[in-house]
């Protein structure tokens, strides 16, 4: 059992949560609402469609930023590229599945995925890109430990060009939503060849993760923004079990956004912790800037307030967390997933996927929409 933060995050910034009306507004202007004592006001920020891609739902985005600051988003049939901060894209079909990815120094692009023709069985494949993924290559796969089935979690590049690479593999069995046995983890790999072999795994992130990505900050400390997500388990105790379903979680405790730290470029990880504490505050993704801030741009599927991104701020490495926010979009599809990327010093972009189509995985296809945000977190 994980202690639960000080700062509860369903309503931070002493404002109530603007309404599906005023956010549809945001969504449509040149604005992004900041939330701070008490205090609800708007931030300048530039937005630029991405190309539409007709077999895309909110959740189909990965990104990467090339040391040379070319933005790379994949969705999920086409690969969009941005060589001026997200201001305008170009895109090219993407016949292969592509997970989690990474620009190495020479513009190779490294993934995890599932080239052509090859099916996704007991191991994670790795594939490299040297046209801006118009065509990748298989250059590796790591087999997943005996009786385990598992993905991706993150892929980062260290400075030196190694990856770091989180894999998560489970032989949990459940009965009709009840857990029986099993266990579940993210294990790390790291490579030093641009993903032609894989050395680990090296350490563990945590158990029951998935989703999310890997932020290096100023001192050098790897950030892993985790989803964290587990069923209620036999040892929890019936006290326990109650507190968490009156605050609404189903199946189980947990469905958020954790923390780990790493000081080792990723060998090893401790400090599990809490960063959201609403049931379905799931999936973030981070950046952090030279000066220590750190911005997590989450989701917020069930509520309260519409679904929709909304952005939280740390100004020490992300090891303590300011009571503010800030909202980024609105849809009326739960679960809007966004890449966040620090483009410049103090500047971010967060690409983020919404649609009006209803809440339904048929209704979206065909009817999502992905917007590249430029943004500045205002300092105080």
């Amino acid at each position: 059992m994980t202690p639960t933060p000080e700062l509860e995050t369903n309503l931070l910034g002493g404002v109530d949560i603007p309404s599906a009306e005023d956010l549809l507004a945001m969504r449509e202007s040149n604005y992004i609402l900041r939330a701070r004592g008490g205090k609800l006001t708007r931030v300048e920020a530039e937005k630029h469609l991405l190309p539409h891609d007709p077999q895309a739902n909110p959740q189909a985005i990965e990104a990467a930023l090339s040391p040379e600051g070319i933005v790379y988003v994949r969705l999920a049939s086409i690969m969009c590229r941005s060589a001026d901060g997200g201001r305008t894209w170009d895109a090219c079909p993407l016949s292969d599945r592509i997970d989690s990815f990474q620009v190495l120094s020479d513009g190779t692009l490294v993934a995890a995925g599932v080239p052509d023709g090859v099916e996704r069985g007991d191991c994670v494949i790795f594939v490299s890109s040297m046209d801006g993924g118009r065509t990748w290559r298989k250059i590796s796969e790591i087999a997943h430990r005996a009786g385990h089935t598992g993905g991706v979690y993150a892929i980062h590049r260290l400075p030196d060009d190694t990856l770091v690479c989180g894999i998560s593999a489970s032989n949990v069995i459940m009965e009709e939503d009840k857990y029986v046995s099993g266990e579940a983890d993210v294990h790390v790999y790291r490579s030093a060849d641009g993903g032609a072999t894989w050395e680990g795994p090296t350490g563990r992130i945590c158990t029951w993760g998935s989703e999310g990505n890997i932020a290096r900050t100023p001192s050098g400390r790897l950030l892993a923004i985790i989803r964290h997500q587990r069923p209620f388990l036999p040892l929890d105790p019936p006290d326990f079990i109650e507190e968490f379903r009156g605050r609404g979680a189903i199946g189980g405790p947990y469905k958020n956004v954790f923390l780990v730290d790493s000081t080792d470029d990723g060998r090893t990880w401790h400090n599990f912790r809490q960063l959201t504490t609403v049931f379905g505050q799931t999936r973030g993704h981070g950046a952090a800037f030279s000066d220590g801030t750190v911005v997590v741009v989450h989701d917020t599927r069930y509520g309260p307030g519409s679904p929709g991104s909304r952005g939280m701020i740390s100004r020490d490495e992300g090891q303590t967390w300011e009571d503010e926010v800030y909202y980024l979009d609105r849809t009326s599809f739960t679960g809007s997933y966004n890449a966040t990327l620090a483009i410049e010093d103090d500047l971010l972009l967060t690409i983020g996927g919404w649609s009006d189509a209803g809440n339904g995985w048929d209704l979206v296809l065909d009817n999502t929409h992905f917007t590249a945000i430029r943004w500045r977190p205002v300092l105080h």
